[in-house]
């Protein structure tokens, strides 16, 4: 059986500049015609594959029963009112949906998967943790320079000030060595030799342990610098691990985002009487066979 209906095909494009989204959405549609007041109304249409170019323009088909056709339908002005019809029901009713990601602000194309999205979402999360952490890495890179620059100059002040400490505790040694032989040998117990001697000994045991003071201190100057730099590349650490452990593209709730065409955006390529085949099972109405 072949129904009377009324065919609509267009386009629709969406063009939206915040997701980045421009496409076109071919439209193609039937709608029967009713003998009521309201005899076309889009809202009741069926989205169809069929394309303008499939329709036969040969309407005799040998056996077929085709239905009543509404008188309106035989008006060719009614045609100019359901075309208008047909371009506002398309300004509603067509759409684009595409995923938002919240965190990082992208959108998805038109026609892209959820899985196809995600997998883009890890690659961009991933090139954007990289750069980041090589941008901390190279903030963080002046201060640690700095530090290691003091480090090996303490370093290299504690190795100066343990030389001399040597240095001064060998000459000790010597002095006193040489006093304590002198009285040994029997000379006087208080002579200006010896008594300069001691002098130059005790002054030696004086210097020595000022030399001992400064390594100290000297030790204590490279373990602070040390445990700064320590602490530094600690947190240095810490705000990459941070960084690393943001969200997961692959577990984000993503958004769904409606982008709707503008009304200047459609256009209308047909609207036209069609007879559309139709099965009728066991007396019940007919049913699409398209």
């Amino acid at each position: 059986m072949y129904v009377p209906m009324l065919y609509g095909a267009g386009d629709v494009n969406v063009n939206d500049t915040k997701s980045g989204v421009n496409t076109a959405v071919n439209v193609h549609a039937l709608c029967p015609i009713k003998g009521d007041p309201v005899p076309v109304n889009w809202d009741n249409a069926q989205l169809c594959e069929i394309d303008e170019s499939d329709l036969e323009k040969d309407v005799s088909a040998p056996g077929g029963i085709f239905g009543d056709l509404p008188s309106i339908a035989a008006k060719a002005k009614t045609y100019d009112g359901w075309t208008k019809d047909f371009a506002n029901w398309m300004y509603r009713s067509q759409t684009v949906s595409v995923l938002k990601s919240p965190s990082s602000g992208l959108f998805s194309s038109a026609n892209e998967s959820e899985r196809d999205f995600r997998l883009r979402l890890q690659q961009s999360n991933r090139e954007a943790r990289d750069n980041a952490v090589e941008a901390l890495r190279k903030k963080y890179a002046v201060k640690i320079s700095a530090l290691e620059e003091r480090l090996r100059r303490a370093q290299q002040a504690e190795a100066v000030q343990a030389e001399q400490a040597k240095a001064a505790k060998m000459q000790t040694a010597i002095s006193l060595g040489a006093t304590l032989l002198g009285g040994l040998l029997g000379r006087k117990t208080v002579s200006v030799g010896n008594l300069g001697r001691a002098t130059a000994a005790a002054r030696g045991v004086a210097r020595s342990m000022k030399e001992s003071t400064d390594v100290a201190r000297a030790n204590e100057t490279v373990e602070a610098v040390a445990e700064q730099l320590k602490e530094l590349n600690a947190q240095l650490e810490s705000e990459i691990a941070q960084m690393t452990a943001a969200s997961d593209p692959a577990a984000e709730k993503l958004e769904t985002i409606v982008l709707k065409p503008k009304k200047k955006d459609i256009s209308i390529k047909l609207v036209a009487l069609v007879w559309a085949p139709h099965i009728t099972k066991a007396g019940g109405p007919p049913e699409p066979a398209w």
